[in-house]
């Protein structure tokens, strides 16, 4: 048995709950000369994906809930160091970001009570999109840009990405709301 978009509204809340608890308060990188800082990250949008449920097994319930063309737009505050041999430069701003088609793919058993299990989850790298503002080297902001593209999209995707993380999160913490939604395929 199986329903195809499945109406989310009802978990919206505990899946941002879980994406914002999920997030790294600072993240730190290096792309050749240039190291970069970003904190402060903040979600301002949630666009749920399209999901469609399909059990898998009765006995112990089994559920695949599969999820595409979700979205998460937010922004953050960054901060760069440039070396090269004419010298060193650092500079500040702000970042806003924007990530579409978002999916996964997970497989949970129903245990018993509010109990959930999740078995296996997989997430493939969603598009990233970054608006980057600042003050004087506007030059460097192309240098670490497609690195900073990369790593953000590594850091959501996979099965230990940020993605599958606040899946597992939302199934595991998520109660009551969760197993109505498992339980009932009426949308």
């Amino acid at each position: 048995m199986s329903k195809r978009n499945v109406n989310l509204n009802g978990i919206k809340n505990l899946l941002l709950a879980e994406i914002q608890r999920k997030i790294p308060k600072d993240i730190k990188g290096k792309s050749g000369n240039v190291r970069y800082h970003l904190s402060k990250v903040k979600i301002n949008k949630l666009q749920l994906p399209q999901s469609d449920l399909r059990i898998k097994r009765l006995n112990p319930l089994t559920v695949e809930w599969t999820a595409r063309d979700g979205e998460i737009k937010g922004e953050t505050n960054w901060w760069l160091r440039y070396k090269s041999w004419l010298g060193q430069y650092t500079d500040q701003g702000h970042v806003s970001f924007s990530t579409k088609k978002i999916g996964f793919s997970v497989t949970a058993v129903l245990a018993g009570g509010n109990r959930i299990r999740v078995r296996n989850c997989f997430s493939n790298p969603p598009s990233v999109d970054l608006r980057i503002r600042g003050r004087l080297w506007s030059w460097i902001y192309q240098l670490v840009i497609k690195d900073s593209k990369n790593d953000f999209r590594k850091m959501l995707a996979g099965s230990n990405g940020l993605i599958c993380k606040s899946v597992k999160s939302l199934l595991n913490r998520g109660g009551n709301a969760v197993m109505k939604l498992f339980n009932n395929f009426n949308g």
